[in-house]
């Protein structure tokens, strides 16, 4: 995740909804393709999908800033 960070790409961690995908699902694939939408409302903090709201943990502003900027790199390039 911290890796993730480092490189500007945001990673959300929702084991409640994996799970459920896998009970739906299976776990034999590692893609899954469904015509149904999810969506993603950080100003809730939750996922929505198939009709259920999933909570996540909120984007901190050091994580923002790192994903807004393209990356720690980047950050420190702008702040030097």
């Amino acid at each position: 995740k911290r890796n993730a960070l480092n490189n500007g790409f945001l990673t959300v961690e929702c084991p409640e909804l994996v799970k459920n995908l896998k009970k739906q699902f299976g776990d034999e694939k590692l893609t899954i393709v469904s015509d149904k939408e999810i969506t993603v409302n950080f100003v809730q903090s939750k996922i929505e999908y198939n009709g259920t709201a999933y909570s996540i943990s909120p984007v901190g502003a050091a994580a923002q800033e790192l994903i807004v900027v393209g990356g720690l790199e980047n950050w420190v390039k702008k702040n030097l």
